[in-house]
């Protein structure tokens, strides 16, 4: 009876020990011409691609016979809406001639989300999308941005063109500026100061956005960040000297101190951390051909301790979202992986 009791507890740590994953069919997203750029889930079952369907006009036999012949196209950019986990989907708002792009926040109920008007070149603007009543507000019309985050006060964002600048935008739609060094490859904001991985165009380094890019000393090239935990930010990226080695590093806001936490080899890329209160993931890998495959990387202790999967569609890991302890992951061809982490 013992032994059985013994076989009965290793066989639930191991199970215990696995995550679930599972390919899903998505009703209501085009199979092909639909591209997505950012997803979010508000819940384990509801949930928002924006992306952008590309129509193209048929060519005549004749125009066929000349391989130059571009069909012309036309873009529109779409927001689809789930309340299954993703297997049935339905478009609630479109709009021709534009273009979603993956460069986004959430702040409360809304959306903010950069978008492009392909009619005319380098014309951008930020669109505000409330998932409460699905109304879509174009906000400022602005440069080229490269990154978008919020403090649950206020948005930022900081452009890529000409003079570089740190906006703040707040409820009322008031917008603050500052002129700050270098661009902004990634933003966020902890216990109400905003930090950021910065790019000169020769290096990239992680720094304090409050003191005009003030570079903190880190024993790796900063590639991602998310939040760790309420006083830490958790920074990703190659080691010194080993770009085949991606190290995590914590930092701490309070005390200004950092260590390195995990280093895992034989990788050369790391993508898009995400965190909650439950779970810590990011992706990591290496060029295969023409091709990235990547493996998920994933904690459930704030950190502490690390484990790697591998996925089903290697290829695919944007976009992506960790909603508790689940992972989506539209893999295209409306299909989507689900993986819950357990």
């Amino acid at each position: 009876m013992k032994k059985l009791i013994v076989l009965n507890s290793l066989f639930l740590l191991l199970f215990g020990c696995k995550d679930e994953a599972n390919m899903i069919k998505c009703k209501g997203i085009p199979d092909v011409n639909q591209a997505f750029s950012y997803m979010y889930f508000k819940t384990e079952n509801e949930g928002y691609l924006f992306g952008t369907y590309t129509e193209y006009e048929e060519l005549s036999e004749k125009e066929l016979e000349n391989p130059n012949n571009i069909p012309k196209s036309t873009d529109e950019a779409t927001i689809y809406k789930t309340t299954d986990g993703g297997k049935n989907w339905k478009k609630i708002d479109s709009i021709l001639n534009y273009k979603y792009f993956d460069i986004a926040t959430v702040f409360n109920n809304d959306v903010y989300i950069l978008r492009s008007d392909e009619r005319e070149d380098f014309k951008f603007n930020i669109t505000q999308f409330n998932i409460l009543n699905y109304k879509v507000k174009n906000l400022n019309e602005i440069n080229p941005i490269s990154s978008l985050w919020n403090d649950n006060e206020k948005v930022f964002y900081t452009n890529n063109w000409n003079t570089i600048n740190l906006y703040s935008l707040d409820n009322k739609q008031r917008v603050d500026s500052a002129k700050i060094k270098d661009y902004v490859l990634f933003g966020l904001s902890l216990k109400s100061m905003s930090y950021a991985i910065f790019s000169d165009k020769e290096r990239t380094y992680f720094g304090d956005i409050n003191k005009t890019n003030q570079e903190i000393k880190l024993p790796i090239k900063p590639k991602n960040l998310a939040k760790q935990d309420k006083n830490t930010i958790l920074i990703a990226g190659n080691t010194m000297n080993d770009d085949n080695e991606i190290s995590l590093v914590s930092y701490d806001v309070n005390t200004k101190q950092s260590r390195a936490i995990k280093k895992f080899k034989n990788y050369s890329i790391v993508e898009n951390l995400q965190s909650n209160d439950k779970a810590i993931i990011g992706f990591i890998g290496n060029i295969k051909g023409a091709f990235t495959e990547y493996d998920l990387l994933y904690s459930l202790d704030k950190g502490k301790t690390w484990q790697i999967k591998k996925l089903d569609e290697p290829n695919y890991v944007r976009p992506s979202c960790l909603i508790n302890n689940i992972v989506y992951i539209y893999s295209g061809g409306a299909r989507m992986q689900k993986i819950v982490l357990l």
